[in-house]
């Protein structure tokens, strides 16, 4: 069984793989400017920091909400 995979660009574009990194789909961009980190705690939750704080999305990286601001 292949594992799901998410990357993310300079620009904030995830894409994700279902087959190990054979093949890629972009998903969305995550919101935020330049993203600074990118883990994925299973297929569906996802988190995000960015410049201007940290995304989480729990359906697959099709959407992404703000869930903390960047302190200033």
């Amino acid at each position: 069984m292949e594992k799901s995979l998410f990357g993310i660009d300079p620009s904030g574009k995830l894409s994700s793989s279902a087959n190990g990194g054979k093949t890629w789909k972009a998903l969305t961009t995550v919101p935020g400017g330049q993203p600074q980190a990118l883990t994925a705690v299973d297929a569906d939750h996802i988190l995000a920091a960015t410049m201007t704080g940290v995304y989480e999305s729990r359906d697959g990286g099709k959407t992404f909400a703000q869930l903390a601001p960047l302190a200033s």
